[in-house]
């Protein structure tokens, strides 16, 4: 795709998006969507800034991550086993991001590749807990801990607490690096496959 094309598509992207969000600026949804299209605003910025040359397949992971975790978070309130898949899930893909990343440096080996790519997941993954224990603390947004919608007369719905702020944490943060460990696997058997296919080719 050339260059002006590609801006002008870009262009046409963002306008869109701004119109449907000028559409939902009553709503309930507009936080939703706003910090959705932040996500990506903000992932396709760095990209380019720093020339990071993500693929397709990669803005594919990204909108599919930022989907599950801010535009369906509802779900958290009426499924609580929606936030533990998402726990585990979404650090793969994480993983994914980050190794392509990683992959890029030359002179380390496979391993060690794998080590950072499972460093770095881990830290955001913390990162991202302490950065919803803070905004509970400040703004008592019920992030940390498992609640459920329970829906009385006449037609009120409140939360109720089923799953303790440090239990629920722990156990996200354990899930996360079982994913994270599920990824290296994965991904140290993809990379035997390919040498083991090479030395048959041979």
């Amino acid at each position: 795709m050339k260059l002006r094309s590609k801006h002008l598509t870009y262009i046409g992207i963002a306008i869109v998006v701004f119109v449907i969000l000028y559409a939902l600026k009553n709503t309930a949804y507009f936080v939703r969507a706003s910090a959705f299209v932040s996500s990506l605003a903000v992932f396709w910025i760095v990209d380019t800034l720093l020339d990071l040359k993500f693929r397709v397949r990669h803005y594919v992971l990204l909108v599919f991550i930022a989907t599950t975790g801010i535009l369906l978070s509802p779900f958290y309130y009426l499924y609580p086993g929606y936030d533990k898949v998402l726990h585990f899930f979404n650090p793969i893909l994480f993983s994914i991001l980050i190794f392509y990343l990683v992959n890029k440096i030359k002179g380390i080996s496979f391993s060690k590749k794998l080590f950072l790519t499972f460093s770095i997941t881990v830290s955001f993954l913390a990162l991202f807990e302490l950065i919803e224990f803070f905004l509970d603390k400040m703004y008592d947004l019920n992030l940390q801990g498992v609640y459920i919608w329970e829906v009385s007369e006449p037609a009120a719905a409140k939360v109720r607490l089923i799953m303790d702020r440090n239990d629920d944490t722990m156990i996200d943060l354990a899930l996360g690096v079982l994913g994270t460990v599920l990824f290296s696997i994965g991904k140290t058997i993809e990379i035997y496959y390919k040498k083991l296919n090479k030395k048959k080719t041979k």
